[in-house]
């Protein structure tokens, strides 16, 4: 007896059936049309990475799926953790045939090996905007402008747009004397809405493990209350980037730079018809990766904050100098396509998306009208309306019908020998239950407009 194997997908990963698929692909179309309405350009690269490309042949703390290639000896390849380090790479590459600035868009399937959330996966899709060769801080703005269009276009409003600048986080540091660990300290500080004060306190003072942990930053008492100083202005502060500015006083340049920095965006987003109360200057956004220079964006839904960021990402002008020699500036931001399709469904905001592409639906009543179906379906394509012929082994009218409506297909299309000897189609209305007969010289027309009404 044969052992038949489990068709269960790896954990971390998931299946989407075709209800699922269809209405992810309403979605992601919606947002490409918005990603090339302000002018971003499509790019793919390969899911596989050299090892070192992604890594810049450093230890990281990131959890990376490595690819094996048998008794191959050459250097490792790797799934790619996200869509920014392959673009650093393609900018390296072929940065004098690329148009300046240079905006992208790309959809792609990212892998990490961390623990497994509601709507986050081991493999998930990420959906991507960049702008690299640009320095201004119109880019940045562009970027939130982009997210509140999105959101527009997929009818969610109650979106709160984040924004913070990592060179007012490098002030802090600079402040406190942390140094070479300023990473460690943005991702404490990144997960303040999840610990709270006093475990983000605790952690900030953590002594060293032993001599080898170079994870601890060990703060003293009066460098602890400089940082709760700070996060009091983040989260409760109604003139955030004034009160940062007499927290820094004297004491860090490049700290009122950021301060400088956010300023300018929030005047360019402003003119972009963003609305003031969407968008919320809070100091203690810090994104977890460490190539963010300068502003940083985070997107949550109002309705349903518990999923976390939807649509992140920020200013990494350094990126691209682990492949080259210049200094390429770049911001962008990605969404998290199934922590935003797991929040859609959650919101029950996913019910009015159609679940099939099928628009018209042609029955077969005998095998000798075969021909004259398949004709009129070619002509239907042709005309723009996707139409499905049954196909099935039951030829039962109930059978197909049953098919049809489960499908959710809108528009049914009749014709037995009588009507076929007439020149006339029944065609039925599934949405509105209505039925009326319609010569085949108007066929198209009349599905069209059924169409277009509804």
């Amino acid at each position: 007896m044969t052992l038949l194997i489990a068709p269960e997908v790896p954990g971390g990963f998931r299946d989407y059936l075709p209800v699922e698929q269809t209405r992810r692909t309403q979605i992601l179309r919606t947002i490409e049309k918005v990603y090339q309405s302000f002018g971003f350009l499509p790019l793919d690269t390969p899911e596989v990475e050299r090892w070192s490309v992604l890594t810049g042949n450093e230890v990281t703390a990131m959890k990376i799926y490595k690819v094996s290639l048998g008794d191959k000896t050459d250097e490792p390849l790797a799934l790619r953790f996200d869509l920014t380090v392959p673009l650093a790479r393609v900018v390296a590459a072929y940065g004098n045939t690329l148009p300046r600035p240079f905006k992208r868009y790309q959809l792609g399937r990212v892998f990490r090996g961390e623990t497994s959330q509601k709507g986050r996966y081991n493999g998930f899709y990420q959906f991507d905007i960049d702008t690299v060769f640009s320095g201004s801080m119109l880019t940045d703005a562009e970027v939130i402008a982009v997210i509140w269009s999105t959101f527009q276009a997929l009818k969610i409003p109650r979106v709160t747009i984040k924004i913070n600048d990592r060179k007012i986080l490098n002030g802090l540091a600079e402040m406190i004397g942390v140094g070479s660990k300023a990473n460690i300290l943005f991702q404490i500080l990144d997960r303040m809405d999840k610990l709270g004060m006093e475990e983000v306190t605790k952690i900030l003072q953590r002594p060293p493990d032993n001599r080898l942990d170079e994870t601890a930053l060990n703060l003293s008492d009066r460098a602890v209350e400089t940082v709760q100083e700070f996060l009091r202005i983040a989260a409760d502060s109604t003139l955030p980037l004034e009160e940062a500015a007499e927290f820094f006083g004297n004491s860090t340049q490049i700290g009122h730079a950021g301060i400088q920095e956010l300023q300018q965006v929030r005047g360019y987003v402003q003119n972009m018809g963003v609305p003031d109360d969407r968008v919320v200057v809070d100091l203690s956004v810090a994104r977890g990766l460490g190539y963010y220079t300068g502003p940083v964006f985070e997107t949550s839904l109002d309705d349903l904050p518990s999923i976390g960021s939807v649509f992140s990402g920020g200013r990494y002008d350094g990126l691209v100098g682990r492949f080259a020699n210049d200094s390429v500036p770049a911001t962008g931001a990605s969404i998290g396509v199934d922590r935003l399709f797991a929040a859609l469904e959650e919101l029950n905001a996913l019910q009015q998306l159609a679940t099939t592409a099928t628009q018209v639906f042609i029955l077969v009543f005998d095998q000798s009208s075969l021909p004259k179906y398949l004709q009129v379906a070619n002509r239907l394509r042709e005309n723009g309306l996707a139409t499905e012929l049954h196909c099935g082994d039951d030829t039962a009218f109930k059978a197909q019908l049953a098919y049809a409506v489960k499908q959710g297909i809108p528009l049914l299309v009749i014709g037995g020998p009588e009507e076929l000897e007439k020149g006339i189609w029944q065609v039925k209305d599934l949405r509105t239950r209505e039925q009326a007969p319609v010569t085949d010289t108007m066929l198209v027309a009349h599905l069209h407009d059924l169409l277009l009404n509804q």
